[in-house]
């Protein structure tokens, strides 16, 4: 793609196509899970009463399953009209809406138990995945936990949205990673993996289906 479109510009193109899918994203997975055993693994790591921050938080899925848990939960999405979804479907819930390249405006240093971040990262560049990397691991508690998928690849396309081509537009920012380049944030900000799945998208709803495989990875803050 293009190498003098900014960061910036990245990042408002995925924001303005979730505010065109917001709707139909709400009716289809408003209060539905996927890829449960992930869900409990997370769990598995996560002390009574954890405080999640989730970004990429959507239409609210993830707080009504750890709401009912018992988890202090707080979502980030920088999609307003995700946001307003969310609030039809759930009630209102704590939910910042910004840039999830912003989150230390918002949480101090050793303030989290959890960051929660599926379906989500794989639309940073890296020079912001990197930030967020090294941010996530200052706003973790010591042995905090990370969970966030990526996709597996190199470089950056726009690729298909299945929700956007009944809104006239069919392309999405994506921007893929190896298992290396991976390995090296997490070395970075000294994060130790705990846990992995791989698996190939397979529903007519997911971007990528049948194509490319999506990593979940779970890692622990070890400094």
């Amino acid at each position: 793609m293009d190498k003098k479109i900014s960061d910036f510009k990245k990042r408002e193109s995925v924001r303005k196509d979730y505010d065109l899918i917001a709707e139909q994203y709400g009716k289809d997975f408003g209060t539905y899970i996927e890829d449960l055993d992930i869900y409990e693994e997370f769990e598995k790591h996560l002390l009574d009463h954890a405080k999640i921050l989730d970004l990429g938080a959507g239409t609210g899925r993830t707080y009504a399953y750890f709401h009912a848990k018992g988890y202090q939960y707080i979502g980030l999405d920088f999609s307003e009209k995700m946001k307003n979804n969310a609030y039809q479907i759930h009630g209102e819930f704590p939910y910042i809406l910004d840039d999830m390249i912003n989150i230390k405006k918002y949480f101090a240093n050793d303030s989290l138990d959890a960051v929660f971040a599926v379906y989500s990262l794989f639309h940073l560049p890296n020079d912001d995945l990197k930030k967020l990397f090294s941010d996530v691991y200052d706003i973790l508690k010591p042995n905090g936990i990370f969970l966030f998928t990526y996709q597996v690849g190199k470089g950056e396309e726009m690729a298909d949205e299945p929700y956007l081509k009944e809104q006239g537009k069919n392309v999405l920012y994506m921007n893929y990673q190896s298992d290396e380049s991976i390995k090296k944030l997490l070395n970075m900000v000294s994060f130790k993996e705990l846990f992995r799945k791989q698996k190939i998208e397979t529903s007519s709803t997911a971007i990528n289906a049948n194509e490319i495989a999506t990593v979940f990875l779970l890692a622990r803050k070890i400094k």
